[in-house]
């Protein structure tokens, strides 16, 4: 379909190309225009230009370029008539009726918008004019949610009901195959019913960039599991590809040049109270590759401002080591254990949140510190831990003198060569991530048996210092099942009062394997019976046990979780006892 010159220019010259292209790449003045990373192909340092004065943007690195008809087909993936008409809509200028063509799947995304629109008017009428909605107002107000964030942020109740909201669009007209595609119902699965997706929860709606309604989160008002949950994708929703509340903050995150990424719904309500506009919430702990196009459309710099648990699990520290592939800094606010951002301004204030902002970490800084924390560096084992931990970030560090500082950085923490940690790196980038570090003697055992060894050792050689062990520790702690029976005779033979020695174990266990142990650990073996010496193997059973203990309860945790999640009707056994392995979590 042709245009002509005359409606192509007008339209033009309503539309200024460097605020157009400004929604998507991050632009830096630079003499008579402007710079950015180029959204075509993949640039540390930036090689993209645009041109206010002739209305042009050109890459100097892959040599894309044009007008801004051009771009927004290149970017979005566009016809020349999709991107004429997309920015008509943009400037106000009218297309003629004859060029004005509808698609069928531009009339399905404008219908699932108005439906959207219309059920979080619903849900804000449910909040005001219910009696169910006053307990949801008194609930905003003991969280310090204040009625303008009400009123910006659209928030709404989605009454207790099964079908209150079925039915009423029903009557506007919606068929159940269009609402259920709409993420807005779903069929039960024990009765065959049509049933409202949310039901007694407090609802977000969730915007894209132009301020649209595109789905809705939903938070439960007590303890009850699961705690929130989002609109299912929909044509116009998917989570992975959207930050809630970027709509309203992207100019405050252009301006300040950075933005802070937080968890949350409520992070986001109560931070923007405080002044911090720059805020968007991630719709979960992992960012996604399409979630940081979107961030590095507006900066190159992220903070991210999660709880401490959150931030430092490893799903999330994959995600954040994306956003160091993508080029762009990051910092880490390094909030107090048990905090998130909402509770730690209500309680702490502005001024201290901005005294985190300030103190925030580098990515890599902030995960040597996790790992530190975790892992004893005086230990083999604990050095071949942050080597593997740090390994990720390390492997995606595009600026080689940063690279070069937290490389010496590291082998003097960890007192190993700068040359074995290169040698590590190169092995990981090619792809051998279980790799066992230079600095390791691939046939080492891991670092809890070889403590139960010696520990076997010292308790054979010296009853005193058994009889000590065994205060601290029993034949259950240690991991190896051999190991678990000469430990067992031991402290049988203690009990009768005997002497213990190596010959008496052997005698008393009658077994081939356990003799060829004993003997090769008393014959191997560095055995010590210093006492500190021995307090360190103590604690090393001790925190191997109890880390498998806490793998074991996520894991069961993980699978009764899924469960209630799937499950239509929530088993009452189960999320006492989910709810009892949280608490041992947090413990």
């Amino acid at each position: 379909m042709r245009f002509s010159s005359d409606l192509l220019e007008e339209i033009r010259n309503r539309c200024d190309i460097v605020d157009i292209i400004s929604d998507y790449v991050h632009l830096k003045p630079a003499g008579k225009g402007f710079k950015g990373l180029c959204p075509f192909h993949e640039e540390k340092t930036p090689s993209f230009m645009v041109s206010p004065e002739k209305q042009l943007f050109h890459c100097f690195g892959c040599g894309e370029g044009g007008n801004v008809f051009n771009f927004l087909m290149k970017y979005e993936k566009l016809s020349f008539f999709e991107a004429v008409k997309m920015l008509a809509q943009k400037s106000g200028v009218p297309l003629p009726v004859d060029e004005e063509k509808e698609n069928i799947l531009h009339k399905k995304e404008e219908r699932l918008y108005k439906l959207n629109n219309l059920v979080a008017n619903y849900y804000r009428e449910c909040l005001f004019r219910t009696n169910q909605g006053k307990k949801v107002i008194n609930y905003f107000k003991k969280r310090g949610i204040n009625d303008t964030s009400v009123e910006k942020y659209r928030l709404g109740y989605a009454p207790p009901g099964w079908d209150a909201l079925t039915n009423f669009l029903k009557k506007k007209g919606y068929s159940y195959e269009e609402l259920i595609k709409a993420g807005i119902i779903k069929k039960s699965k024990i009765e065959g019913k049509y049933i409202d997706y949310f039901r007694d929860r407090i609802i977000f709606p969730i915007f894209n960039l132009s301020g649209r309604v595109i789905g809705f989160g939903g938070r439960v008002l007590d303890n009850s599991l699961p705690k929130y949950i989002n609109s299912p994708e929909t044509m116009i929703y998917n989570k992975g590809s959207n930050l809630y509340s970027l709509n309203f903050a992207k100019e405050d995150i252009r301006k300040k040049n950075y933005i802070i990424v937080v968890e949350g719904y409520t992070d986001v309500l109560i931070t923007q109270q405080y002044g911090f506009n720059n805020m968007a919430a991630s719709l979960g702990t992992a960012l996604t590759t399409k979630q940081i196009d979107l961030i590095k459309r507006f900066t190159d710099t992220v903070l991210i401002a999660y709880d401490a648990d959150s931030a430092g699990n490893m799903a999330t520290l994959r995600s954040l080591d994306l956003l160091v592939k993508a080029g762009l800094e990051i910092k880490v606010i390094d909030l107090p254990q048990g905090f998130d951002p909402a509770d730690f301004l209500i309680k702490k204030g502005k001024k201290f949140f901005q005294n985190l902002i300030d103190r925030s970490l580098s990515l890599i800084d902030y995960k040597l510190k996790l790992l530190y924390s975790k892992y004893s560096i005086k230990t083999i084992e604990g050095k071949v831990k942050v080597i593997k931990g740090i390994m990720p970030t390390l492997s995606v560090m595009g600026d080689e003198n940063e690279l070069r500082a937290q490389i010496v950085k590291i082998s003097e923490e960890l007192k190993l060569t700068e040359e074995a940690i290169r040698i590590d790196l190169v092995k990981y980038k090619k792809g051998l991530k279980e790799f066992i570090p230079s600095f390791v003697n691939p046939d080492s055992e891991p670092g809890n048996t070889k403590a139960e060894k010696i520990l076997i050792g010292c308790m054979l050689e010296n009853e005193q210092i058994a009889r000590g062990i065994l205060k601290k520790l029993k034949a259950k702690d240690f991991s190896v099942l051999m190991h678990r029976q000469i430990i067992a005779a031991i402290e049988k033979i203690l009990e009768d009062d005997k002497i213990v020695n190596s010959q008496k174990i052997i005698d008393y266990l009658a077994d081939d394997k356990a003799a060829k142990l004993i003997s090769k650990i008393l014959m191997e073996e560095n055995i010590t019976f210093e006492g500190k010496i021995i307090s360190g193997y103590v604690d090393t059973i001790n925190n191997f046990k109890l880390a498998q203990e806490r793998k074991n309860l996520e894991k069961r945790a993980k699978i009764l979780d899924e469960k209630i999640k799937k499950s239509e009707k929530i088993e009452e056994d189960d999320l006492k006892e989910l709810k009892e392995i949280v608490r041992q979590l947090k413990s």
